[in-house]
């Protein structure tokens, strides 16, 4: 087998705010495990206590964090008391797990195509019984993965009910694409959702469907339904991405269960309130809504997009979006915007320095606070720096449509 170099500068040109931790995250590490590699990194050679204070991570976890970074080839240790650590080179480190992910991808497609051989040959003895079979999807991003699959195997209509949430992260997946793709196919897509969605009747057109229906929903689950299989879960977790593994489904090709969810997917079709978007509606509504600017900064990108997509659809015109504290400094400094949404909690600088930076820039700033720390030195600290508004997290659209008034 052939080992071909690697030039890390040209695969990993990431846009602004593909910020540190989300690639480690990308190469296998945890988010607090990327956090103690960046700190090292930042800090050089350090003990675990001086590691544990800089990132803000419990020590008796940052011992475990490293000696796993030791483990994965992230970091060394002194033999010497008291034991320091430092960060390696992340390059060859990068290289090789991007080497070690090309060989393993090569050895599977050589045992497929033998296993595929091999079964070939073999001949059963019994015929297959057609039972219905069951299965049960974990973790978001595997069961988005699965409702692309059901999209792609449907040729001819398929039921889609979900929440707004769900639409907005879907609109992050491959799932647009997969839908405007079966819609060109002929496909017949019945979307239906809550009436969220009748402020920003544009965001579904980014699904690549022009109809849909405003239903009751059943509950804050997802259920995907064709011919021959269902999807469904009865409810789904908060918006936080810490909590995608907290998800799961239900996948099956039971006729019973399969005409069950047909009958009731009808129903609510039936029921539903018709949505058309028409292309002239959208562009004359867009030349008369109000032109504001509003910067999202928050160190997950998955909360930071469903966070700036409430504002989209709450009628602000442009968010920017910014999963650095650093780089929120100098994109405020570009585009000037009339608000400021702020975490507090970030690994490189925390939400009070960005917020002292911006203020020298500004004095006028719109800042507001987002947090979910209710501790008394962190509600002293708020007074202190007196912000436009706080927003204390898990956030709901109450909160965020209040700071917007």
């Amino acid at each position: 087998m052939q080992v071909q170099d690697i030039s890390l500068d040209d695969d990993f040109k990431q846009s602004e705010d593909y910020d540190e931790i989300t690639i480690l995250k990308d190469f296998g590490l945890e988010e607090d495990e990327a956090q103690t590699y960046v700190g090292l990194a930042q800090l050089g050679s350090a003990k675990a206590s001086e590691i544990s204070a800089f990132t803000k991570i419990d020590r008796v976890r940052t011992y475990k964090i490293l000696e796993n970074l030791k483990n994965l080839g992230f970091a060394t240790s002194t033999l010497s008391s008291p034991i320091k650590f430092s960060a390696n080179e992340p390059e060859s480190i990068l290289k090789d797990i991007i080497l070690k992910q090309k060989q393993k991808v090569e050895h599977l497609e050589k045992n497929s195509s033998q296993f595929l051989k091999i079964l070939s040959r073999l001949k059963l003895n019994e015929p297959q019984i057609g039972l219905p079979k069951l299965t049960i999807v974990s973790n978001r991003n595997n069961i988005y993965d699965q409702m692309a699959k059901i999209i792609e195997e449907t040729s001819d209509r398929l039921f889609i009910v979900v929440t707004l949430s769900d639409i907005i992260r879907m609109y992050y997946t491959s799932i647009p694409e997969v839908i405007k793709k079966a819609t060109k196919n002929n496909t017949n897509i019945k979307l239906m959702t809550g009436p969220e969605l009748l402020t920003k009747l544009e965001y579904i057109k980014r699904l690549g469907i022009n109809k849909f229906k405003i239903v009751t929903l059943p509950s804050p689950g997802r259920l995907l339904c064709s011919e021959t299989q269902v999807l469904m879960s009865g409810n789904t977790s908060s918006q936080e991405n810490k909590n995608i593994n907290d998800e799961s489904v239900m996948v099956t090709n039971s006729n019973d269960i399969i005409k069950n969810m047909q009958s009731l997917c009808e129903f609510l079709w039936e029921s539903g309130e018709d949505i058309v978007i028409e292309e002239k509606n959208n562009k004359k509504g867009k030349k008369s809504q109000k032109q504001s600017t509003i910067l999202v900064v928050d160190d997950d990108a998955d909360a930071v997009n469903i966070f700036a997509d409430y504002l989209e659809i709450k009628g602000v015109s442009t968010v920017e979006r910014c999963t650095s504290g650093k780089k929120a400094i100098d994109r405020f400094k570009k585009i000037r915007p009339e608000a400021v949404f702020l975490d507090i909690m970030m690994p490189d600088v925390d939400g009070f320095y960005v917020l002292d930076e911006i203020r020298k820039i500004e004095p006028k700033a719109k800042i507001i606070m987002v947090t979910a720390d209710k501790s008394p030195e962190t509600t002293k600290k708020l007074k202190e720096v007196k912000p436009a508004d706080v927003i204390y997290k898990p956030y709901d659209i109450e909160q965020i449509t209040r700071c917007l008034k």
